[in-house]
């Protein structure tokens, strides 16, 4: 199983000194790269194009934001600055760590795509150490200067969007606490998956997991919400942590994976997954038919809400004393609506001694090619919980697999192993 690598983004005022902790990084880690970024300035000093920036006119900038090329961009000090997205999720994938030294705009943009990013706010010890530094570069007007530390005041508002804080004020003390951070970070068992070592524990649990390799997995996840009005919706209960484990599962197999995700409370795969973020059932289903057209699996764990309100009303609706009610209509069924070419893994959140035959029939409902039963009546499992457990059916005649109690990402792990081994003995029967 292959590891992921990380993205890790310093960001801060214009001379905060977070280009010299960022070389830090790089130079001091095997393989972990800058990311170049592209920009519409003009080169400075010895700058050259494709070492230490991409220089781009406007329309050409223009042309990439038409492509979805950049991973996040933004209007800094009067020029544009980009990141290639593509190219960072490509080395991601690969195990290679990025470092990205970009403004505070851009690394609040990566959080929102990229929530698993790791993100290092960097300042001085004061405004005062600021404004000295800012000074003594010799690169700025005054005038220049002066708004500089106008928009440092700004992006320090930022600082809470991060997860650390380096104080650049006494520059090796500075570059121990990035390292510290860096390997920390790294030691994290969403960058490792699942650690060799813990594998012989439970004999040939994972046994199949490499026949994901080189495929694409499409994996929904979380809930949706239909809105009552523009506050008020009505969803199903999930956390999002049983589809990012999937998700983690089939990256760690060595497949493509993209996440499409309904506004769930974990919603942070790995850098190299994809995600799509959506809110309602149909958002959820236009998503996926996009992403499902070349995939080799779908895989079907979002808790999508059964119902919505027919009339939804704009604003917010004022409270009142006296009942109130609301009209619902069926939302799609999203595995039968789209029709998938490629195999269709569901979920079926069931309770009481007949689960396994009305998971059954679920799947034969679907069409799909396997059903994963979640059974809500046994503690610890399912829903807004940290662990799982339960059945996996089959609709040819595989014998069901009974995937343990653990943790979610455990059990991911199990799942897309036997679906693996069922897919394998498919294709070689």
């Amino acid at each position: 199983m292959s590891s992921s690598g990380m993205l890790f983004v310093l960001a801060g005022p214009s001379g905060a000194g977070k280009t010299t902790l960022a070389h830090h990084l790089v130079g001091g880690n095997d393989r972990t790269d800058f990311s170049v970024s592209t920009t519409t300035r003009l080169p400075r000093g010895e700058e050259m194009h494709g070492r230490d920036y991409f220089f781009v006119d406007d329309d050409e900038f223009d042309t990439r934001i038409r492509n979805s090329y950049f991973l996040e961009w933004a209007h800094v000090h009067g020029n544009r600055y980009g990141t290639d997205g593509s190219w960072v999720r490509n080395q991601l994938a690969l195990g290679k760590n990025v470092v990205l030294d970009i403004d505070v705009q851009g690394a609040v943009q990566i959080k929102q795509t990229m929530p698993s990013a790791v993100l290092i706010f960097v300042l001085p010890a004061s405004s005062k150490v600021l404004l000295k530094r800012l000074e003594q570069r010799n690169t700025d007007s005054g005038k220049t200067v002066e708004k500089r530390m106008e928009a440092a005041a700004g992006e320090v508002s930022f600082m809470g969007v991060f997860d650390y804080f380096v104080c650049n004020d006494e520059l090796e003390k500075a570059k121990s606490e990035i390292v510290t951070i860096f390997l920390a970070e790294k030691m994290k068992l969403q960058t490792i998956g699942w650690p060799v070592q813990a594998l012989d524990y439970h004999g040939n649990y994972m046994n199949g997991i490499d026949f994901w390799k080189g495929k694409r997995v499409v994996v929904s996840s979380g809930p949706t919400r239909e809105m009552i009005d523009e506050v008020r919706f009505i969803s199903n209960r999930s956390s999002g942590l049983m589809g990012v484990s999937l998700a983690e599962a089939f990256l760690y197999a060595g497949a493509e994976v993209v996440l499409v995700s309904g506004p769930a409370f974990q919603m942070d795969p790995p850098g190299p997954v994809r995600l799509v973020k959506v809110g309602s059932a149909s958002e959820m289903l236009d998503a996926l038919g996009k992403e499902t057209k070349e995939a080799d699996l779908l895989v079907m764990a979002a808790a999508v809400a059964d119902f919505a309100p027919s009339n939804p009303v704009a604003g917010k609706l004022k409270r009142t004393d006296g009942d109130f009610s609301i009209a619902l209509e069926s939302t799609p069924d999203i595995t039968v609506s789209l029709s998938c070419s490629c195999p269709v893994l569901s979920f079926a959140l069931e309770y009481g001694e007949t689960s396994l035959l009305r998971a059954r029939k679920k799947m034969m409902k679907k069409g799909s090619h396997a059903i994963f039963l979640n059974r809500g009546d046994k503690p610890d499992t399912g829903m807004e919980t940290a662990c799982n457990s339960g059945t996996l059916l089959f609709a040819g005649d595989t014998e069901d697999v009974e995937i343990m109690h653990g943790s979610k990402k455990f059990v991911a792990f199990g799942i897309a192993a036997a679906l693996g081994r069922e897919m394998e003995g498919l294709s070689n029967g």
